[in-house]
């Protein structure tokens, strides 16, 4: 990186930090290759709006009629004369990009990953709280007997004594 560039490197590692906002060390590696990728694609695009602006000053034609047109002449030649390099620039910048996309699905991953580890730390940290309760010694303490109080369909014959025999017959046990 020249000197130049530093200042501007710096405000958009913190911007994209702040918006990025990794939390684990893999993921501030991920955030930092995509604003490191940001900002090459940021200065191809630079690149290019130099070599166009350099090349069109000496291929306009002095016209003094219609500035427009020679504006338009001067990049048409700029163009045909730097083609090849426009053409490395173009693929330079395809590759950065598709890079980047990379590396965001990447980041979204581990932000995914660390997200729902944390919902099932959490999770588990409940169950265990929740076990390590002692039901017994809850207010509402045990949960009370289960008596089943049942009643004769007829009471009155199961108030009554069964009649007594005036006259037993004596069994004989052998």
């Amino acid at each position: 990186m020249q000197q130049h560039e530093s200042a501007a490197y710096d405000d958009l590692t913190e911007r994209m930090l702040r918006d990025l906002k990794p939390v684990t060390e893999p993921e501030k590696q991920i955030a930092q290759k995509i604003i490191d990728i940001n900002f090459r694609i940021n200065r191809i695009t630079a690149i290019e709006n130099n070599m166009l602006n350099f090349d069109m000053g000496p291929n306009e034609p002095d016209f003094e009629e219609d500035e427009g047109i020679a504006r338009m002449m001067g990049q048409a030649r700029a163009w045909k004369q730097d083609a090849h390099a426009f053409e490395i620039l173009g693929r330079y910048e395809a590759r950065l990009s598709k890079q980047l996309l990379q590396y965001q699905q990447e980041l979204e991953r581990l932000k995914t990953v660390r997200k729902a580890e944390a919902a099932e730390a959490e999770k588990l940290s409940q169950t265990e709280e929740s076990a390590k309760l002692n039901h017994e010694s809850a207010s509402f303490g045990k949960t009370a007997p289960t008596y089943i109080m049942s009643a004769h369909p007829d009471p009155l014959p199961a108030l009554q004594t069964p009649p007594t025999n005036p006259n037993p017959t004596p069994q004989i046990h052998a």
